[in-house]
């Protein structure tokens, strides 16, 4: 071989190696974490529930003579009355709940004062208040019957879905009993034994051990991780969708409103169903004190209620009920009313619960007819639900189902 032909052969390879070295750096270079993923950005061009953004609410009709057949309660974690009006100062426009007919404040303390997650939910879920912590007991730690398990018993379907981890307090009070509400993997059982239809949230964290996963096969659920899976789920599936390590924020894809979507195409059918729904991190960024992503999580929120809303109207029979848990920031509303004025200097509580009351908006069937006061309690909610399911179903005996 002469010198000219092993040079050019040289040549090649060295030109060869630099286009290869160039490209795996392209390939490695690191993101910035704070941003929307690849993963949101491209499924946002194909699912528009998934574009983050303010939407224009209104122009709702419902038929409110129907009976209750689908109870939908969205709860946002934390979210005060002052925070739905900051959220309508930067949106420019009305907050979704603006345009449901009834509304009513709700007092919120348990046994302990100012109430934790876990003792609200239990309130919303069994209508009876509790300590601190406690998950479906009452004061002394006896079980009672949660709206999950009154519903199973009318034969209903049921799902839970929320930003934080499947299991935490939220959705929690809403099947499961314990002590303590940090009790993460028996919580999960519990949900699991339970049969609960749909449960989509965070927390690979508690769902992918041996143990776990083995329970998620034997209880017969179909378990997805991705969205892409999520799409796929068919009407006749039993899911758990657990997107995420822990919990899931706005920047994280599905949105509350995705996940919602699918839930509602999975639990509609003749038999009716009760549907949870938390933004779960409204609460965690007012406990941050951080109103800029507070204001995200309410964004996310407002669509979410939005959509449900159109599905509500379009689905006579449906009883769309949204509220809080709890106030969290001791949020006040500017004097000024400029949105650059709602920042974090309304936060008052030091990101702490507050006893301030919230407010519950009912809109769809029978909305008319179950808010008759000014202020209720927030076990009264689990009356409400419990009084227009009967209306429907009949009564039933009391079912423990764990």
């Amino acid at each position: 071989m002469n010198k000219r032909v092993l040079s050019l052969i040289l040549a090649v390879i060295l030109t060869l190696f630099l286009v290869a070295c160039n490209g795996s750096t392209q390939q490695t270079e690191p993101q910035d974490s704070t941003a929307p993923s690849a993963e949101y950005v491209e499924a946002s061009t194909e699912a528009q529930s998934d574009v983050l953004e303010w939407v224009q609410c209104g122009g709702y009709t419902w038929d409110e003579d129907e009976p209750v057949k689908n109870i939908i309660l969205m709860i946002g974690d934390g979210m005060g009355e002052n925070i739905i009006k900051n959220a309508e100062i930067v949106k420019g426009a009305e907050h979704a709940t603006s345009f449901m007919p009834y509304s009513c404040y709700v007092g919120t303390d348990s046994l302990s004062g100012t109430t934790d997650s876990a003792a609200a939910s239990t309130a919303l879920s069994c209508g009876v208040k509790t300590k601190n912590q406690y998950i479906g007991v009452d004061g002394e730690g006896t079980p009672v019957e949660t709206i999950v398990e009154f519903a199973k018993a009318r034969g209903m379907k049921t799902g839970l879905v929320d930003t934080h981890i499947i299991p935490h307090a939220t959705p929690a009070g809403m099947v499961a009993h314990d002590n303590y509400r940090g009790l993460y993997n028996d919580i999960l059982k519990q949900m699991l034994n339970a049969q609960v239809d749909v449960l989509f949230g965070g927390g690979t964290e508690y769902s992918d051990t041996p143990k776990m996963q083995a329970r998620i096969e034997n209880a017969g659920y179909t378990y997805i991780k991705t969205v892409e899976e999520l799409s796929t789920l068919s009407a006749d599936s039993k899911a758990i969708g657990v997107f995420s390590y822990y919990d899931l924020n706005s920047n994280v894809n599905p949105s509350l409103t995705t996940m919602t979507q699918k839930a509602l195409e999975l639990l509609e059918g003749d038999e009716g169903f009760f549907l949870m729904v938390e933004a779960s991190h409204i609460d965690i960024y007012e406990a941050e004190q951080d109103m800029d992503a507070t204001m995200v999580e309410m964004q996310a929120f407002d669509k979410c209620i939005d959509y449900t809303l159109r599905w509500a109207q379009d689905h006579p029979g449906t009883l769309v009920l949204v509220t809080a848990d709890h106030e969290t920031g001791g949020v006040i509303v500017p004097e000024s009313g400029l949105p650059e004025d709602v920042n974090n200097d309304c936060f008052t509580s030091g990101g702490e619960h507050t006893s301030t009351d919230v407010k519950l908006f009912a809109a769809g069937a029978q909305a008319g007819n179950i808010l008759t006061q000014d202020k209720i309690e927030n076990t009264e909610i689990a009356m409400i639900m419990r009084k227009v399911l009967n209306d429907t179903y009949g009564e039933k005996p009391v079912t423990l189902l764990n």
